[in-house]
């Protein structure tokens, strides 16, 4: 869409005024949420088509499967009373590597014959955290770390520099994140080195020794790098409405990477720079759906929206 296109859907007066900007787009005509779906299948069985290493499309597919098996997991272990596969078929997402119903189903047999061996690791991995202490955080944790140090051993295989760092990115998105929620709590060393994922450009040192500095010391650190844009929150994090504009804030950091690869002049990183732009896209569709169902005011509407993906080519 660009900016002029998502400029509009902000404007949109209701739902069907929404949608019809989407059907101009090539988004299918009907219900929002269904057309997102499906718009979503469709980029990635394009992407599956003209990529010339199927990695990519595999690495980044892989975390669409590990946020399924998260609520699979939590179903089987957790829940009371465990809801059947078609009762929490709307949770999950798509597209993924694995059919969630095929997931769900070696899930229940514990049989991962004909699955990828890594998916039957991760659940592994994810039970035994859970036993220890039986909170359902844990099984989040060691599904994300999983993921995530695998993603860094693959990338290395394909050697794309862009799209290591873009990795690496949301690493430290998150690690940072998890710093500063951990120095609102007044949380242990230990429960804080147990959450963090592998490290990206911050490395676990630098992250285990901030959570020693003061608000005004942590934010002067940050001030001096690549997370200068982010240095503030360490002294506004948990505020009303904060955690919400950290997301808005790193988006934008990714979309900075983004950009990148999309003045690249050929290679992988075009292809994927349009993959992420249109994802950041479809991001900001939900957030202009969001505000007309929640009758959202303007101001924080301008708070929650993600920049557009530039029209170069």
């Amino acid at each position: 869409m660009g900016k002029e296109g998502q400029d509009r859907l902000f404007l949109a007066p209701d739902e069907d005024s929404l949608s019809h900007i989407m059907t101009e787009y090539g988004y299918n005509a009907g219900d929002i949420e269904l057309a997102l779906v499906a718009e979503k299948e469709r980029l990635h069985r394009l992407f599956g088509e003209i990529a010339a290493d199927q990695r990519y499309l595999e690495i980044i597919l892989s975390f669409t499967d590990g946020q399924n098996l998260k609520t699979l997991l939590k179903e089987k272990l957790v829940a009371e009373q465990p809801r059947s596969f078609s009762d929490i078929s709307y949770l999950m997402l798509q597209p993924s590597l694995v059919e969630p119903s095929a997931l769900n189903s070696a899930l229940q047999e514990d049989d991962f014959r004909g699955l990828p061996n890594w998916i039957s690791e991760l659940a592994d991995k994810a039970e035994a955290a859970y036993s220890i202490g039986y909170d359902a955080a844990r099984i989040d944790l060691a599904i994300d770390r999983g993921l995530h140090q695998r993603a860094k051993n693959l990338i290395r295989q394909v050697t794309n520099p862009w799209f290591e760092e873009w990795l690496a990115i949301k690493r430290d998105l998150i690690n940072l994140e998890t710093l500063f929620r951990t120095r609102l709590r007044k949380l242990g060393d230990k429960l804080f080195n147990d959450s963090l994922l592998p490290e990206g450009r911050l490395s676990l040192d630098w992250l285990k020794s901030a959570q020693k500095l003061n608000a005004a010391e942590l934010e002067r650190e940050l001030s001096k790098g690549y997370y200068r844009d982010l240095a503030g929150f360490a002294k506004t994090y948990g505020g009303p409405g904060i955690s919400s504009e950290y997301s808005r804030v790193g988006d934008d950091i990714l979309m900075q990477h983004i950009y990148k690869g999309g003045q690249s002049l050929n290679g992988p990183e075009v292809t994927l720079a349009y993959i992420f732009g249109r994802e950041m896209e479809m991001k900001n569709i939900r957030i202009a759906l969001s505000a007309l169902r929640n009758r959202l005011p303007d101001e924080r509407v301008k708070l929650l929206r993600r920049k557009s993906y530039p029209a170069w080519r």
